[in-house]
């Protein structure tokens, strides 16, 4: 087979190059070829040479492909970390919710005096129930780190007993 034919065959296998690229291919190495003894420049090419060699390309072209494909897995991990974390943040966020949710229903439905909200005897001294939720609105408070809506609620039943 010669360079023309070599180039046909090419074509064939999806791989574009011309009589110049093999010459250089078969240079290089890259591509096995005998000189033809009739002239200096001419090559023969074994059909068995070019299939190897249309095998190393395609072999080069999905080694590309899948190197690719590797670098898109490794950033879908990293968005899938970045949305788990933010799953389990928002999670979070709806449990504490709940929570309170489940404090007002349950202050709401009962007539709960403060003392009783604050875990003292329901006849405790109004004087010792107005320290306790001091204590309690000040460990609240939202410029010391507290839950702003927590410190809202305790706030509103401590303005009641007052």
């Amino acid at each position: 087979m010669n360079i023309t034919d070599a180039v046909a065959q090419l074509h064939k296998a999806g791989i574009k190059a011309n009589g110049a690229d093999i010459e250089r291919w078969i240079e290089e190495g890259k591509m096995k070829a005998d000189r033809s003894p009739r002239r200096q420049i001419s090559y023969t090419i074994k059909t068995k040479d070019l299939n190897d060699f249309i095998i190393k390309k395609y072999e080069e072209l999905y080694q590309q492909k899948l190197e690719g494909i590797l670098v898109q897995v490794k950033d879908l991990k990293g968005q899938i970390e970045i949305l788990n974390t933010r799953v389990q943040i928002e999670e979070s966020k709806v449990r504490s919710l709940k929570r309170m949710i489940q404090a007002q229903n349950m202050i709401a439905d009962e007539e709960i005096k403060p003392g009783r909200l604050l875990g003292l005897k329901p006849d405790e001294d109004v004087q010792l129930i107005r320290k306790e939720f001091k204590k309690l609105l000040k460990a609240l408070h939202p410029d010391r780190g507290g839950d702003e809506r927590l410190f809202k609620v305790f706030n509103e039943h401590y303005k009641n007993i007052i």
